[in-house]
């Protein structure tokens, strides 16, 4: 867990990012402000790195990709990194090289693949199914990673929706955004406690760990815990930044 905050700075928790090590090879879902230092801190060499997978292009997803561009020119980078990322990401990967840091273009091979709303991608031993997500005007995608046999689901940023749920089904880890409490907000965006609740109790994952929490989530956790969690037959933890799961 590199990443398990918000837009909003936080001096313990910054954007949205994950770090998957199989083997000798590194993979990063999402890499919003602040997941390139996280990824450094972990130890892991950069030129590791196999696939980034984007679930969506907001800037608290995205923004540390172009980070990272720069830092594998200078680290001497000599493989494919594939780029996986819901439309635009030709465009705005075009636009990255060709507009805003002309200077980069061609200075690292990236292979820039756009998810579709089912696609499956294979990259080592790993699996990698995509479902759509329901994020307000945004395409945006959740992801089932699984290998020998386990699996670990993120959501990225959504809504409630069957999709999320059916690929959420019986994993080992669920990995799911709780942005905000309770309440009045606007529909078809994030997702609030009680709705996480129905979600587990559909998906039965075996442990949830909860991400981008803005900060009256952080500070009302164990109530929030409990009502995720009550009678559900799933651990409910709140993700830190640096947290660490072995399957």
């Amino acid at each position: 867990m590199l990443g398990t905050g918000t837009s909003l700075p936080d001096t313990k928790r910054v954007q949205s990012g994950i770090l998957v090590e199989q083997g000798d090879r590194s993979f990063l879902f999402d890499i919003g402000s602040g997941v390139l230092h996280r990824f450094v801190e972990t130890g892991t060499d950069v030129k590791t790195l196999d696939s980034v997978f984007i679930s969506h292009l907001h800037v608290d997803h995205s923004s540390d990709f172009i980070a990272l561009y720069q830092t594998l020119w200078l680290s001497a980078f000599d493989k494919i990194l594939h780029l996986y990322a819901p439309p635009p990401a030709r465009e705005w990967f075009r636009m990255l090289n060709e507009v805003i840091y002309p200077y980069l273009r061609g200075k690292v091979n990236v292979e820039v693949t756009e998810l579709k709303e089912r696609d499956i991608v294979k990259t080592g031993l790993l699996t990698v199914m995509c479902r759509k997500t329901q994020h307000g005007i945004m395409d945006s995608r959740a992801f089932r990673v699984e290998q020998g046999g386990r699996s670990v689901v993120i959501s990225g940023d959504t809504a409630p929706c069957k999709e999320v749920i059916e690929l959420a089904t019986g994993a080992d880890i669920l990995i799911h955004e709780c942005n905000w409490l309770d309440g009045r907000h606007s529909e078809g965006v994030h997702t609030s406690p009680s709705q996480l609740a129905e979600v587990v109790r559909k998906a039965r994952p075996k442990k949830l760990i909860i991400v981008h929490a803005f900060p009256e989530v952080v500070f009302n956790i164990q109530k929030v815990i409990s009502t995720i969690g009550a009678d559900q037959g799933t651990e409910v933890v709140l993700g830190e930044d640096m947290m660490t799961m072995v399957l």
